[in-house]
């Protein structure tokens, strides 16, 4: 009886012995963080679910369906959710949707993740669209004046950039630097610096963007983005209050890039109101604006 007890207990050491084994053979255990923005276009959407599958539970198979997935999150009213995933290949692929009320998928994305990876991605559910992104300059390195507020010649202390953006636009961005310093001007070089935070698939790294920066400026000017003529008129001869976009509009900025993430109608002209708030001292403006545009093939 005590041999048979032994020789028990030798098999199951030896069993978890071989487990353990065949264990290390799993591949490395990876962690990645995807990001995920659910848009119709450029219009975030509000209050959608989104189902992440792993690749055994491609589109293809008949587990793509909510009740497989392998997780779930109800995105903000902002449309963005994020995804903490684990897995044991040098690289995986995960699958994320949208899915109606009947359980029919509306629209996914496949993304690929290494270990250590942070992505954004965009779940566009227009409809699949077969193209890539590209980074195109709107407004080349401009320098504005801006007088103070006790001028006494024909302008005030406000000024105006227009901004008239291509189409497809999804994200435009903006990059300023401001001086009281006449005819020094800092070279911002914001469109070769965002460039290289572009993908042609996912759009731009928010990652990578934030570690852009600007030239440093030394006085504060205030910019307003504004969206129709009715009040940029207001804005410019001060003959009341005007409608502005808050997130997009810096107050007291002395440089700083700026995200604007305001949907975007097709080829629509915005403009940057600039407002000097010194009361004596002129302030000279240097802004640059760029956008990313959606290219079908």
């Amino acid at each position: 009886m005590r041999q048979k007890f032994y020789l028990f207990i030798c098999v199951l050491i030896g069993v978890l012995f071989t487990v353990s084994s065949c264990g290390d053979d799993w591949g490395n255990r990876g962690t990645a963080r995807i990001h995920i923005t659910v848009k119709d276009r450029s219009a975030h959407l509000e209050n959608e679910t989104v189902y992440m599958f792993e690749s055994r539970h491609a589109p293809e198979s008949s587990f793509f369906k909510p009740f497989y997935a392998d997780g779930d999150a109800v995105s903000d009213s902002y449309g963005e959710v994020t995804f903490d995933v684990e897995f044991y290949d040098d690289d995986a692929v995960y699958y994320f949707a949208v899915f109606d009320r009947n359980d029919r998928c509306i629209e996914y994305v496949a993304v690929t993740v290494k270990d250590g990876d942070t992505k954004s991605v965009d779940l566009n559910l227009s409809g699949s669209n077969h193209g890539y992104y590209i980074l195109k300059s709107v407004v080349s390195q401009t320098l504005m004046t801006v007088h103070g507020l006790n001028y006494t010649g024909d302008a005030n202390n406000r000024n105006f950039l227009s901004v008239k953006l291509p189409v497809n636009t999804e994200r435009w961005f903006y990059a300023v630097s401001a001086t009281w310093q006449p005819n020094v001007a800092p070279n911002l070089r914001f469109y070769d610096a965002l460039s290289r935070c572009v993908d042609a698939e996912y759009g731009v790294n928010s990652d990578a963007m934030s570690s852009l920066y600007v030239p440093a400026g030394d006085i504060d000017c205030n910019i307003f983005l504004i969206k129709d003529d009715p009040n940029l008129d207001v804005f410019c001869d001060k003959s009341g209050s005007f409608e502005y976009f808050t997130d997009a509009t810096r107050m007291n900025i002395n440089s700083g890039i700026v995200d604007v993430d305001e949907p975007v109608d097709e080829g629509a002209l915005w403009y940057l109101g600039l407002e000097n708030p010194a009361p004596d001292n002129d302030i000279f403006i240097t802004i640059e604006v760029c956008a990313l545009v959606w290219v079908e093939d």
